[in-house]
């Protein structure tokens, strides 16, 4: 009876001690995870003043680096209404941070890199794009042709006359808005100063004289696809518009570029769509996305 009596004391003495291992084991877990969490936040911190804050860390364990422990960070970025999601590797013993990792293949004297990053990284959120309807109104009273196509579905387009990423579809424009059934609203914003804004002024002299349409495709002529060649090109054109005339686009078109700045629109391209049934709220979208994707947004 004794020999039986002290089995079970120890079995459960046994017994109590696991556990009692297991519960230390995972409070150590939560206790490192938390001094990791603190490491990511105080990473972003000082991007706070910026609008870019931390919604959610996470452990993800699905993603297996040997060494490291993988955390996915959602970030908000509030200038740019967009949700971001990233990966943060930390090493296990806590001391090394990686921003980045890639995953090698090797193909004989070749090697493959290929980041490690969440699915779908970045999401783009609705915002109040009421202020759109007085930005339309403005170019139309300063007489800038902008709109290309004719359809109940209107997308803006955000271009710069010297961004490389719109200049590759200055001749595909009109076809684009045939092809989606779509009217686009081309907005101008001068993001590369004042070669910008002389840009812009040749590219309404020449929209005035031929429609937009047929102003981009010229603009893209300059270059026939070759972007350096078009940008020497297109500076050496002169503006034929009176001075009074030149000198009253230019302070709009430095005042839109502020208006435009202020409502988080800070790159070229940037495409901007309500969707069906919202009367003002919708999405900005920074770099190009194909019209079609852009239509199945709601």
């Amino acid at each position: 009876m004794r020999l039986l009596t002290a089995a079970l004391i120890l079995s459960l003495l046994t017994g109590a001690s696991c556990s009692q291992a297991e519960q230390n084991s995972q409070k150590e877990v939560k206790e490192s995870l938390k001094k990791e969490e603190a490491i990511i936040k105080g990473l972003f911190k000082p991007l706070e003043a910026q609008g870019v804050k931390v919604k959610e860390i996470k452990l993800a364990k699905e993603v297996k680096i040997p060494g490291f422990n993988t955390f996915e960070v959602t970030i908000k970025d509030e200038r740019k209404a967009r949700e971001l999601k990233k990966y943060i590797f930390i090493s296990e013993d806590g001391n090394y941070l990686a921003l980045q990792m890639f995953k090698v293949a090797t193909e004989g004297d070749t090697a493959r890199l290929t980041p490690v990053t969440p699915k779908n990284p970045v999401k783009p959120l609705k915002v109040d794009l009421s202020w759109l309807k007085d930005v339309d109104k403005k170019l139309e009273e300063n007489n800038i042709p902008h709109v290309i196509g004719k359809s109940d579905r209107k997308i803006y387009i955000v271009w710069d006359i010297f961004c490389p990423f719109c200049y590759k579809h200055f001749n595909q424009i009109e076809e684009i808005a045939k092809k989606n059934n779509v009217e686009l609203h081309m907005i101008p914003l001068p993001v590369h100063g004042e070669n910008s804004v002389k840009g812009f002024l040749y590219y309404t002299q020449l929209a005035r004289e031929r429609g937009a349409a047929q102003a981009f495709k010229e603009l893209y002529s300059l270059g026939n696809g070759d972007f350096r060649r078009y940008a020497e090109e297109i500076q050496k054109k002169e503006v034929k518009l009176p001075k009074e005339e030149q000198e009253r686009l230019k302070a709009f078109f430095e005042e839109l570029q502020a208006e435009l700045l202020k409502k988080g629109v800070q790159a070229t391209p940037s495409i901007i769509y309500i969707p069906p049934g919202e009367k003002d709220r919708g999405y900005i979208i920074v770099g190009f996305k194909p019209i079609e994707e852009v239509l199945k947004m709601k």
